[in-house]
């Protein structure tokens, strides 16, 4: 325990009473002399004293009171019989609160009521002293942790610290989680926390994935006589190839954040796949003029496709007809805007669903919209979809497409798409 009173100099001086001429002899004297407590920063000491006020009595132990320091009762005040006089001498403290520095002055005596008059909770906190040490005059350094109520977030679970923690290191120790070698906080280890704080633990990974992916075949083409234009057939029918690829990836709290190639393997290499296509010229038919069905001319376009119903010239291409001039014969209406024989050429448009339409897209190119065009190349493909004989009427259709209705041409188009998808129109 610290004596303050040797810091401070409290010397009860000897008292020389010189007594002459006493009247009332040494009652008066005995009445005089009063006994008084003096309690210098904590430390009492019983005194008998003849002075008459509270500064009196102070000025004759050679106590200095500072204007911080602190007397009760004041030094005004006169002296009673076993009066108690207080003096508490100002104390410099170095205070430190969860990091956070100040340099205070304090009348208290102890570490604890320092922290007390100071407005410290230091309920549940770590201090760097006992609360009972004794104060010096200067040279009182106090630090104190505070506790606090803090939340640690890790692996989807909140953990719950209470205790008197300064940095984000002590708060996770208190947890008992573990960080491994990539983890990290959502804030410095070293930083400090407050109450009522969160902090997050990320879980970073670093692995090696093997991924197999597709390589596409290419497809090659070649010219043939063997085939008549418009006409394909396929030699080789390929083969895609596959590959394996190596990436390292990193993920934090499982979300992908970076994901880099490392190496890539051929497992198997792609075969192309060879198509023929037709050169070959077809014969053009004498023109006999044409009588029943308005051979309109063509909307230049080609091949509808094949329904692959056993016609070797299967998925046609349409871009082989463009010799063709759309709506020659007026008698379909063709020249005139209609084109669509019981239907006018805008309710074709409306039925094949306006600009937007694929089927609208098809019909354009194929026939201009005209359900009685005839390829004027070769004169083998007929209608809005310039279907061949054979795949009209593999689609249940009788007859040359060009003598039905824009309605049954439409149902055996989207009849073939389906059976045989929209390669069959090269316009597609």
């Amino acid at each position: 325990m610290i004596d303050f009173l040797k810091n401070r100099k409290v010397q009860i001086a000897a008292q020389a009473v010189v007594i002459t001429g006493l009247v009332g002899g040494t009652g008066a004297v005995v009445t005089m002399n009063k006994p008084v407590t003096l309690e210098v920063n904590g430390q009492a000491e019983e005194i008998r004293t003849f002075g008459g006020t509270v500064g009196d009595i102070l000025d004759s132990h050679e106590i200095d009171v500072g204007k911080r320091d602190q007397v009760k009762p004041g030094v005004g005040t006169e002296v009673d019989r076993d009066m108690t006089i207080t003096v508490n001498t100002a104390k410099k403290v170095a205070l430190s609160v969860d990091g956070k520095e100040s340099d205070e002055w304090t009348n208290a005596n102890t570490v604890g009521q320092a922290l007390a008059d100071l407005g410290v909770d230091a309920k549940g906190a770590d201090l760097n002293a006992k609360a009972g040490q004794r104060l010096k005059d200067e040279g009182n350094d106090i630090e104190v942790t505070t506790s606090k109520n803090l939340t640690v977030v890790a692996d989807g679970k909140d953990h719950k610290v209470s205790a008197a923690v300064g940095t984000a290191k002590e708060a996770l120790k208190d947890t008992g989680v573990k960080l491994d070698e990539d983890d990290f906080l959502s804030v410095p280890m070293s930083a400090e926390v407050s109450d009522g704080q969160v902090l997050t633990v990320n879980r970073v990974k670093n692995d090696t994935v093997k991924d197999k992916q597709t390589i596409k075949a290419k497809v090659e083409t070649k010219k043939s006589d063997s085939l008549y234009e418009g006409e394909t057939k396929v030699e080789t029918e390929g083969k895609d190839g596959e590959k394996q690829v190596t990436y390292k990836v990193k993920t934090i709290n499982g979300e992908e954040v970076k994901k880099e190639k490392k190496d890539e393997k051929v497992l198997s290499e792609p075969k192309a796949k060879v198509v023929i296509q037709g050169t070959k010229k077809k014969e053009e038919p004498a023109d006999t003029g044409g009588s029943d069905s308005g051979d309109s001319g063509d909307s230049g376009s080609g091949d509808s496709g094949d329904s692959g119903s056993g016609d070797s010239s299967t998925g046609g291409d349409s871009s082989t007809g463009g010799d063709s001039s759309t709506g020659g014969d007026s008698s379909t209406g063709g020249g005139s805007g209609s084109g669509g024989g019981d239907m006018s050429t805008a309710e074709i448009k409306a039925m094949l669903g306006g600009p937007g339409s694929k089927w609208y897209q098809v019909a354009k190119c194929e026939s201009n919209f005209n359900p009685r065009a005839v390829n004027q190349s070769n004169r083998a493909h007929f209608g809005l979809f310039q279907f061949k004989l054979a795949t009209w009427q593999s689609m249940g259709g009788s007859g040359n497409p060009i003598d039905a209705s824009p309605r049954e041409q439409f149902e055996r188009a989207k009849k073939l798409q389906a059976a045989a998808g929209w390669g069959q129109w090269a316009c597609a």
